[in-house]
């Protein structure tokens, strides 16, 4: 598929720019969360596309990127991206436009610390993020930075904890279907796509293979925190939390 087959299949998507943008940090359930929304009929995407949005080019950019080696949906009105970098800028006048949504979404912090620093271990074991100390210190920095979107961004936007997603998945989709106001809610089994488990599009476990969602919770034992990290990544946490479900147009929490 090309930019310009998926023009003649979809031109309404790929005229119009309207976009969901998930704000989150790394090892926060982000990429079951794309294979969530992603295999609703009304959303195209699925992946961190690992660009910035700027300005009305980015968006052009990132669909022809995306149909570079995806197919278009028939029915699909909403282009879907994750963001979990700082050094992917996102806009401020990006998303308050009339046709972007945009979610934001935090996971409590030991697990997401811990896993942050296995996948780091085994892949890039050179970068401070397959340190404790490195790995917290991006789960920190990143928190205050979704903090600050969203005060830039004002009440515009869905707030939920990613543990909503393993332990109240119906629930918590059709909160959010609603809210995107798509005609039916998104599925809690998806489908599994070219990019899945590949390169560094996300999460390379089997559990993401399977298309359900998985709960059994991971081993971390072997990388133990300090006391120092937990206090300062809880604080975070605890913090940013509390300000941006206060600040949300709705949330979802457990």
């Amino acid at each position: 598929m090309s930019f310009f087959s998926a023009l003649l299949t979809n031109p309404e998507l790929i005229l119009h720019h309207r976009n969901i943008f998930l704000l989150s940090h790394m090892r926060a359930n982000t990429s079951l969360f794309g294979h969530l929304i992603g295999s609703h009929p009304q959303v195209e995407g699925y992946y961190e596309m690992h660009i910035g949005y700027y300005g009305w080019k980015s968006l052009w950019r990132q669909k022809l990127l995306h149909f570079k080696t995806h197919s278009v949906k028939p029915g699909a009105h909403w282009m879907f991206d994750k963001v979990l970098h700082d050094g992917h800028h996102v806009a401020p006048s990006i998303l308050a436009r009339p046709n972007s949504r945009t979610l934001v979404m935090l996971r409590a912090p030991e697990q997401s610390i811990k896993s942050l620093v296995a996948l780091y271990r085994k892949r890039n074991p050179q970068l401070p993020e397959a340190t404790p100390e490195g790995a917290t210190r991006y789960y920190v920095d990143r928190l205050e930075s979704l903090a600050r979107m969203a005060r830039e961004l004002g009440p515009r936007y869905f707030y939920l904890d990613a543990e909503c997603l393993i332990e109240r998945t119906d629930t918590t989709l059709a909160a959010l279907s609603e809210w995107l106001g798509f005609d039916t809610p998104i599925p809690s089994e998806y489908d599994t796509f070219s990019n899945t488990g590949q390169g560094n599009t996300g999460d390379h476990s089997s559990r993401l293979k399977s298309g359900k969602v998985n709960r059994a919770k991971s081993d971390y034992s072997d990388i133990v925190l300090s006391d120092a990290q937990m206090d300062a990544a809880e604080a975070a946490y605890t913090q940013h939390r509390g300000r941006l479900i206060a600040g949300s147009a709705r949330a979802s929490t457990l």
